[in-house]
């Protein structure tokens, strides 16, 4: 494989007299197999001179393959400069890890909305194709690929790449799991990282500290040069470019960082090449095919976490409540313990997909908790993430029988906590979907197999006995749904009760004039669901997704009711399911609860709500206009006439926005003061009409409700043909044209 490097920089680039040697631009590199597959790891300013090149040397049209690590700015940065991406006829495919809260489309597109850049994403006359990815391997011509989680402030994979006998791997940015001391540490995560390096050719790697400044600088998701140095010396490389080099350093402290660690390399024998990558460096890289494939499952694979539960093992108040704010972004659900008891105790009937576990506990230290917690969930692949400030209390990690126990240093990073969890739960659930194919079966539960068995090991139904088990499985179903799967339908008639005995499914309810869905949560193994339609004779209340390969025991409603009815016990575990589930679905759909003064949606439903409606608009190739509306001197009237008086502005004003537009639209409270009106299918000259009769309803409402001021407000206005995917270039866009001083005609 031919490699050259045209970008080497990392954080923001650092042109200057100073970075001529080794280079100023941000992250990009030109890797090309024999077979003519074109890839470009990351696209920082780099890719600018790569696309120039490329227009000018490269038969047309191109097929470009562009990786991404991760969408910080200085991997994407380049991309609005790239030529390729603006040529018609060109195929772009671009890979990246999903982030935190945004689509990959999303976080690519948010750079080159109109308040940053002149030309928007879906301006590019390239076609575009985005996807993202999780650990595992995909193919790309005579190449394979494989990814891996890196140790970064946000989700971040590597890519190795393997053709002809020769392995190249860019691993870019990464930390060391934990902090090194004369040597690569044993934590798991290192060791999972050696792993991904052993064998390459050539390893571009995060080398962007020395030693000294690593130690003021852990968390920030980056390597020192010794620690790169140390994992290509036992992964047993050949060849290593120190890459990401750090935007302060000049020409100078890089030959001396590759001084180091070429020293370093040669003290340790083994004949392992180093040296530092800079901009204009072509490389040859031939191989002795002494890489092995590592990946097992597909990377094309999305695989949500959504509606999962993580059981948090803590007595610290503050580092609960930071926790349980870190992960609601991604929809989880923390369940959290003060103690070892109380997690052996809850473990089973919490059914979580994660554990983290505080070292200091009241009862004891939380590393001696691993093992037994791993026994009594009896799963080998549950996940645990060890919260520790030593190293040889987190060893215990390694010595509790499970692959998936990590440790993290504390104090943690946040953004590294919420990394690595998502990290964890996208393995585990990888795991389980290689162990099975990936197609529906069913049989009957009567064939011989121990479902009584089965069901008795789980807290829900232990109280019933050998002899009523039997009878609750009369004429039950055994089903296996692949990962994706709809298992039940919101608002189907189905009286089934629907057990799991392996997998874990989420539960998603449409929200009602919304045109979206809210997720309640997630269930695993020995959990039930579908229960509400027996109890109540109704239509099924939300949709059941399959998250990974699920199995399912699905037992006729007469029985279930049957056994509720001959076992107290078991009709008050029942009871306290639902209560819970009815706490953890309050607690989701507070998100999208409307605002308690007019009635509105909140300004997070408004935003989530306008995803959907976008997409319909664009579908139809409709247009949308939206309209913010500013109370004027909205203090001044709480200061002078009281907060009542005020309350009773806001809702006039929501209520003229209400009836003076159609049910297809939607109005929301978007602040204190602030209203966002958004209008489908329309155009922008109806503006002005639209704003009389808004004026004309304030008027009206405002006499008959006796308000002895004239409530006015200021407008804004933007207008797309075609619908951005996100709304807040709208509003950037209306809250830009309000400063003009337009008002609402009085």
């Amino acid at each position: 494989m031919h490699v050259r490097f045209w970008g080497t920089r990392g954080s923001v680039a650092a042109p200057g007299p100073a970075t001529v040697r080794y280079g100023g631009n941000t992250s990009c590199v030109e890797v090309r197999s024999d077979d003519g597959t074109l890839i470009v790891l990351d696209c920082g300013t780099g890719a600018r001179a790569l696309g120039l090149h490329l227009a000018r040397s490269e038969p047309q049209p191109l097929r470009l393959n562009l990786f991404i690590g991760h969408t910080h700015w200085d991997h994407i940065q380049g991309f609005p400069f790239f030529v390729p991406a603006f040529m018609p006829g060109v195929e772009l495919n671009i890979y990246a890890p999903v982030g935190f809260q945004r689509s990959l489309e999303e976080a690519m597109a948010g750079q080159m909305e109109y308040a940053y850049f002149p030309v928007t994403l879906r301006d590019l006359r390239s076609r575009i194709h985005f996807t993202e990815l999780d650990e595992g391997f995909f193919r790309l011509g005579e190449v394979l690929v494989e990814t891996q989680y890196l140790n970064h402030t946000a989700p971040t994979i590597a890519y190795r790449m393997s053709a002809g006998g020769a392995t190249i791997a860019y691993t870019t940015d990464h930390e060391p799991f934990w902090k090194p001391a004369g040597g690569v540490s044993d934590h798991p995560g290192d060791q999972n990282h050696i792993t991904f390096l052993r064998g390459a050719d050539l390893v571009i790697h995060d080398a962007q500290y020395s030693d000294e400044e690593y130690q003021s600088k852990i968390g920030w998701g980056h390597s020192p040069v010794e620690y790169a140095t140390d994992v290509a010396l036992a992964a047993g490389v050949r060849r290593l470019a120190l890459f990401h080099h750090d935007p302060t350093h000049d020409d100078a402290m890089i030959e001396r960082m590759e001084t180091g660690a070429r020293d370093r390399a040669a003290r340790a024998g083994g004949g392992l090449e180093v040296f530092a990558a800079a901009e204009g460096l072509e490389l040859r890289v031939d191989g002795r095919g002494a890489a092995k494939p590592i990946a097992a499952a597909s990377a094309l694979h999305r695989r949500p976490v959504a509606g999962g539960r993580v059981l948090l093992v803590s007595s610290n108040g503050s580092e609960i409540a930071a926790i349980e704010e870190i992960l609601a972004a991604d929809d989880l659900s923390v369940v959290a313990v003060p103690d070892m008891r109380a997690a052996l105790a809850r473990g089973p009937e919490v059914a979580p997909d994660l554990a983290i576990v505080d070292a200091r506990l009241p009862d004891g230290d939380g590393a001696a908790l691993l093992r037994p917690l791993v026994e009594r969930m009896g799963r080998r692949n549950f996940p645990m993430l060890l919260l520790t400030e030593e190293p040889s209390a987190a060893r215990a990690a390694e010595k509790a029988g499970a692959p998936f126990c990590d440790y993290l240093a504390k104090p943690f990073s946040p953004p590294m906590l919420h990394a690595r969890v998502r990290a964890w739960l996208a393995r585990a659930l990888a795991t389980a979907e290689t162990a099975s194919p990936d197609r529906a079966e069913v049989r009957r539960a009567d064939e011989p197999r121990d479902f009584a068995g089965i069901l008795a090991q789980f807290p829900l139904f232990q109280p019933l006995g050998g002899e009523r088990l039997r009878h609750l499985i009369q004429g039950a179903t055994e089903h296996a749904y692949p990962a994706g799967h709809v298992i039940v339908s919101e608002g189907e008639f189905d009286d089934r009760v629907f057990v799991i005995l392996s997998g874990r499914v989420r539960v998603v309810e449409a929200m009602a004039d919304a045109m979206t869905e809210a997720v309640l949560g997630g269930l695993g193994e020995g959990e039930i669901f579908g229960e509400l339609s027996t109890l109540t004779g109704r239509p099924r209340s939300a949709t059941v997704i399959a998250m990974e390969r699920t199995r399912c025991l699905a037992l006729r409603h007469e029985r279930f009711l049957q056994a509720l009815e001959g076992s107290s016990e078991v009709a008050l575990a029942l009871l306290r399911l639902l209560a819970g589930r009815l706490l953890e679905a309050d607690r989701r759909l507070a998100r999208y609860a409307p605002d308690t003064l007019t009635g509105l949606a909140s300004r997070r439903a408004f935003h989530d709500q306008y995803r959907r409606l976008a997409a319909g608009a664009r579908r139809r190739k409709s247009g949308v206009l939206l309209l913010l509306f500013d109370v004027l001197r909205l203090r001044t009237i709480n200061d002078r006439f009281g907060y009542t008086v005020g309350d009773e502005v806001l809702r006039t004003v929501a209520d003229a926005l209400t009836s003076t537009t159609r049910a297809t639209d939607l109005v929301a409270r978007y602040g204190a003061d602030e209203f966002a009106l958004l209008l489908l299918d329309t155009h922008a000259d109806d503006v002005d009409r639209v704003l009389r009769r808004v004026a004309e309803k304030l008027a009206e409402l405002s006499g008959r409700r006796g308000l002895s001021l004239t409530v006015q407000c200021s407008v804004g206005v933007s207008f797309r043909e075609v619908p951005p995917d996100i709304a807040d270039e709208l509003v950037r866009e209306a809250d830009g044209d309000m400063r003009r001083g337009r008002l609402v005609p009085a």
